[in-house]
């Protein structure tokens, strides 16, 4: 058996790369006797083929905890702070609307058209979609007593 094939059975026997295999040169005759994975085992643990170590930044990195391992700086809601402010932007100004529709001031038919614009994120807060309602005639005055 040639030296690269033991080489190529023992990293696999030893579940590490090719490049990492080592015969020693005093024993090179008895690896090349092996003619089977058997004999190559027999060579791992009699120390004439053995693997080099690991080394190496990356081995290195993992074992001292390196930038990227989930390390986070700031809370699970700071990551959003737009999409938290839309939802409760957009909630307050839906629960708003029911109460309109609930007090008709605002006509059930006109309802759906309005909540697809608060959907749409056309009003910034309550008071500007107050102002469109009263500008386009939408919401209807109630007479004071």
């Amino acid at each position: 058996m040639t030296l690269l094939t033991i080489k190529r059975l023992a990293s696999d026997i030893m579940k590490v790369g090719v490049n990492k295999v080592r015969i020693d040169p005093e024993n090179i005759g008895r690896a090349n006797e092996a003619l089977t994975r058997n004999d190559v085992r027999v060579l791992i643990s009699d120390g004439v083929v053995y693997a080099m170590p690991k080394g190496g930044r990356r081995a290195n990195k993992k074992r001292h905890g390196g930038k990227g391992h989930g390390s986070r700086k700031g809370s699970k809601n700071s990551r959003t702070p737009q999409k938290r402010d839309w939802m409760a932007r957009v909630r307050s100004q839906r629960k708003y609307l029911v109460q309109l529709v609930a007090d008709n001031s605002v006509n059930k038919k006109d309802k759906r058209s309005i909540y697809m614009k608060i959907k749409s994120g056309i009003f910034k807060s309550k008071k500007s979609m107050h102002v469109y309602l009263k500008e386009n005639n939408l919401m209807v005055e109630k007479e004071k007593k």
